[in-house]
């Protein structure tokens, strides 16, 4: 049948001059009181029963979803194939046993110190007006009757709960009463198990409501319809005795859709049926929205008093550090595009319910969900040091030590080796003196890893590619590519590090490289739950039996200081969470004939671990691999455009080139236009007397339009040709000259001669030369560009390159000798190469900003504003904006054949000088052809 659809005025009515309703709550009236649903009490009784199972307290924080979820998957009664809400009865008949424990935990999870939702409040309010005298319930709280205790109202509440209150319910009674449907968790008559549910209700019960179901409207909040003891046995099967409730059944849905009622249970729509036009649905917003509409219908005024409470929240013991709330951030200061991707990759890998609406309200339910951020008692939401840390942009703006340092210390020609990029010139060495002061042949560089911790985990990686160069390893005929280290090693060293650290401390992780081992350094030893395990005495006691346990083959030593980031960590497949990292270390060290050396140090003020290369030692003119890195960095030439302007400004105009608009106005500096089909068009206000480019349109012809109606009139290209426009402004803004013909941008020369341009390069500072002279004509490294749409994202395209001029300026080398030349050039760059010019290119043309840079298209801007991206968000919304986070990921290597590589890159420099002597030959080749003419 169609179910009948009523509104909220329906329920109004109710409360006129026929029989006050009767309320049934459901689950759903207590979530906001801090009683979970079904679906998260599976949860919840899933992580009671693995703590029992382990000897765990389930109340310590540092137990998270990654800890028992793999627990739960391996229940045989357990369902992944089905809602989690229909697990709830197997749940507590498996894992709730005995009595005894089944009592203990519902006590556990109904005591809440949540502040009670206002509908409790003032339904409490109406039965202490004499508006509402019964209220039903399928809960097992007490969360109305501790309201109406608080407040004295009303002063006396008759509660049924067991048989022998039957005798207090009455159709007629002197005190609002509340009858608890499926029992007492604390009598042991609580009915939760598929058994239990399915029973029939005690007779006795039923035969003393239905004169009260028949005689009363009954209005449903909060409860899914889905077991049989209340829907079949006391609703369905007693329609007749009940007058096929007369006064109407009222059932309030949040999802209900005239359209769409499938989301509404099987019985629920057999009961519509059974009582046909008695039935109605009623959409609502939820159990408090609609009491508060209740209650100010009561009152008929404006405000409803509101009780006070004072939530006290006694925490026996200190939470660990990353749950704690950062109230002097936000969460504005989350990459949110990453994040999604994160969470979104933590629900499925953890079980988590996924929504077909994941909004932001969604995410930050679930960032406080998972202890990622942290709501107030006024609602608001701040982040969690855990929570910071692994989503803001630049976490080290509120917590600064957590970043690493990483040391590189050993000849210069090594370091010369790992820094391999042609063009550039490594900063920050440090000269090394022995003990007497006498200056070594070794050097070190020093660079500082920041941002989020992804960042910095993938900074690592990036880091440890041009270290961990593999080589070919002869044995008797046969040659295999190795590893100077295990790649799997390495990746549980710096995992362990980023996450067991400790943030609390002034000092950041510090990893040591030499040409013979790397040494990692963490703030923080073992934490207490560790050392428990070793179980040893003093401080030596405790390394020297963690290592030996460790390299005996023990595993499933756990314990976490930093559980939110851990958790988060298992959900990314970055660790496995089952006390195995060390012991997977220590392995793949071995299999690899690579010494390891872990424990903490410094009485445990800190964790060290030391791993040696392999023993080999590879002869630096023989060698044949190395090329073919254990980690591959895949990067994308893209830089996503995050938002455009609302508005396109138009106005006639008699120019019709842009040099007339120019000169027309005199002006030294204007907003970014374009003039097409007699008409001038630009991002920029041209109702504004002060727009300079007031002086060559027809100020009595000034409209606006939408982005899309502009693309709509004038095409795609034109809105290109505009972007455009401003992209010119922005790149002769950094100090780059463009050709607009070719689309393209390059450094002049300095009246000295070569630029160098100093830069942050992807792990150290650097100097790149981006002009050099090569004896007839200058070489610039440049860059194409175009703005492209791709399906409904936009982005800025980069493709690195190089121009030739003969005067370093603008007189460009033509013909095509210098276009075969110049694609040779452009062909000795390889992947790594092109990636640094990518970075390079995007320092340039953000200066430097993290994140996000602006294309001003304000007339009020200077070309000083453009370079200046700090003072380019205090102007008006008025912009272009574009990320400058080059799109990458990092991929392992396993077993590659690298022979041949190295030869190829012996062949560069021969390349490059043949490169030089065929260009200068075709200079003067053109200089002789000049002077004939």
């Amino acid at each position: 049948m169609a179910l009948q659809a009523a509104n909220i005025g329906r329920l109004r009515s109710l409360f006129g001059h026929g029989p006050d309703p009767i309320f049934l709550l459901g689950a759903g009236a207590s979530v906001k009181s801090g009683i979970p649903l079904a679906h998260d009490m599976v949860e919840q009784i899933a992580k009671w029963g693995y703590c029992l199972d382990n000897g765990l307290d389930p109340e310590d924080p540092s137990l998270r979803r990654s800890d028992w979820y793999p627990w739960l998957k391996m229940q045989k009664w357990y369902r992944e194939d089905r809602e989690q809400a229909d697990n709830y009865p197997e749940a507590v008949e498996k894992i709730l046993q005995p009595r005894q424990t089944r009592k203990d935990f519902f006590l556990k999870m109904l005591h809440t110190e949540v502040e009670p939702s206002s509908g409790y409040d003032h339904l409490a309010e109406l039965m202490a007006r004499k508006r509402v005298y019964t209220v039903l319930t399928t809960n097992f709280d007490t969360i109305l009757l501790n309201v109406c205790n608080a407040n004295h109202r009303p002063h006396h509440v008759e509660i049924i709960q067991t048989p022998s209150d039957y005798t207090k319910l009455s159709t007629s009674p002197q005190y609002p009463q509340v009858i608890y449907l499926h029992g007492s968790v604390g009598h042991y008559t609580d009915k939760n198990t598929i058994a239990e549910i399915n029973e029939q209700l005690d007779d006795e019960l039923v035969s003393k409501l239905l004169p009260l179901l028949s005689d009363h409207p009954l209005v449903v909040i909060g409860y899914r319809g889905a077991e049989s003891s209340v829907m079949e046995h006391l609703l369905i099967n007693h329609a007749g005795k009940a007058s096929n409730y007369r006064h109407g059944i009222y059932w309030c849905s949040r999802d209900y859709n005239a359209e769409k009622s499938d989301n509404l249970t099987k019985r629920v729509h057999k009961l519509a049926g059974e009582i046909q036009t008695n039935f109605h649905v009623v959409p609502i917003d939820g159990f408090d929205e609609v009491m508060n509409d209740l209650w100010q219908h009561i009152l008929r005024q404006p405000d409803s008093p509101q009780t006070q409470r004072t939530v006290v929240n006694e925490e026996l013991t200190s939470p660990p550090y990353d749950l704690r709330m950062l109230t002097d951030a936000n969460l504005d200061d989350f990459e949110w595009p990453p994040m999604r991707v994160r969470l979104l990759q933590y629900c499925e890998r953890t079980g988590l319910h996924i929504p077909t609406i994941r909004d932001d309200d969604w995410i930050r339910q679930l960032l406080c969900d998972q202890d990622l951020a942290s709501r107030t008692e006024e609602g608001d939401i701040f982040p969690t040091v855990g929570g910071y840390l692994l989503f803001a942009g630049m976490p080290q703006h509120h917590i600064q030590t957590a970043q690493v340092l990483v040391r590189l210390k050993g000849s210069p020609e090594w370091l010369a080796d790992i820094f391999d990029a042609p063009g550039e010139q490594v900063e920050q060495v440090t000269d090394i003196f022995d003990a007497s002061g006498e200056q070594t042949d070794e050097v070190q560089v020093d660079e500082v890893i920041a941002g989020n911790l992804w960042m910095q985990l993938e900074d690592i990686y990036e880091l440890l590619s041009h270290i961990n160069r593999s080589f070919l390893l002869k044995e008797g005929r046969h040659s295999k590519s190795v590893s100077l280290y295990p790649p799997d090693a390495l990746r549980e060293i710096v995992v362990n590090a980023l996450v067991h650290r400790d943030y609390e401390k002034n000092e950041p992780i510090i990893i040591e490289i030499e040409e013979t081992c790397i040494r990692v350094r963490n703030p923080g030893g073992l934490v207490q739950d560790v050392i428990e395990q070793v179980k040893g005495t003093s401080q030596q006691e405790i390394k020297d039996a963690f290592e030996t346990k460790i390299k005996g083959g023990a595993r499933g030593i756990r314990g976490y200081r930093n559980p939110v980031i851990a958790d988060l960590f298992y959900g990314a497949a970055e660790m496995e969470k089952a006390g195995s990292g060390l012991s997977d270390v220590w392995q793949e060290s071995q299999k690899n004939k690579n010494e390891v050396n872990f424990g903490p140090a410094d009485d445990n003020a800190a964790f060290e671990i030391t791993i040696s290369r392999r023993p080999e030692v590879v002869d630096t003119i023989t060698r044949t691999a190395s090329s073919s890195d254990n980690f591959t960095r895949y990067a994308s030439n893209l830089l996503e455009v995050v938002s455009f302007p609302d508005i396109v400004w138009h106005a006639a105009t008699e120019a019709r080139k842009a040099k007339e608009v120019w000169e027309k106005t005199g002006a030294h500096w204007l907003p970014p236009f374009m003039t097409y089909s007699g008409k001038l068009f630009t991002f920029d206000n041209l109702s504004t007397p002060t727009n300079p480019l007031s002086a060559v349109i027809d100020t009595n012809d000034i409209g606006k339009m939408t982005i899309e109606e502009f693309t709509d009139t004038y095409g795609e290209q034109c809105f290109v040709w505009l972007l455009n426009e401003c992209f010119y402004r922005h790149l002769e803004a950094q100090g780059l000259w463009v050709d607009k013909d070719r689309m393209r941008a390059y450094f002049p020369r300095t009246d000295e001669g070569p630029r160098r341009i100093k830069y942050q390069a992807r792990l150290r500072r650097a100097t790149r030369t981006v002009v050099k002279k090569i004896r007839n004509y200058w070489e610039h490294k440049s860059f194409r560009f175009r703005l492209e749409r791709f399906g409904d994202v936009w982005a800025l395209v980069m493709l690195p390159g190089y121009v030739f001029t003969t005067d370093g300026k603008l007189d460009l080398l033509e013909g095509k000798v210098v276009n075969r030349l110049s694609t040779k050039r452009e062909g000795r760059d390889y992947n790594n190469i092109i990636h640094n010019d990518l970075v390079f290119w995007t320092w340039v043309l953000s200066r430097g900003k993290h994140s996000i840079f602006v294309l001003n298209t304000d007339s009020t801007a200077t070309q000083m504003d453009m370079i200046l991206p700090d003072k380019i968000h205090k102007q008006n919304g008025n912009q272009i904006r574009i990320r400058s986070n080059l799109s990458a990921t990092v991929a392992h290597d396993f077993g590659c054949d690298t022979s041949g590589i190295k030869e190829i890159e012996k062949l560069e420099a021969n390349q490059l000088a043949q490169l030089e002597s065929e260009f200068s030959q075709a200079v003067s080749e053109l200089e002789k052809i000049e002077d004939v003419d």
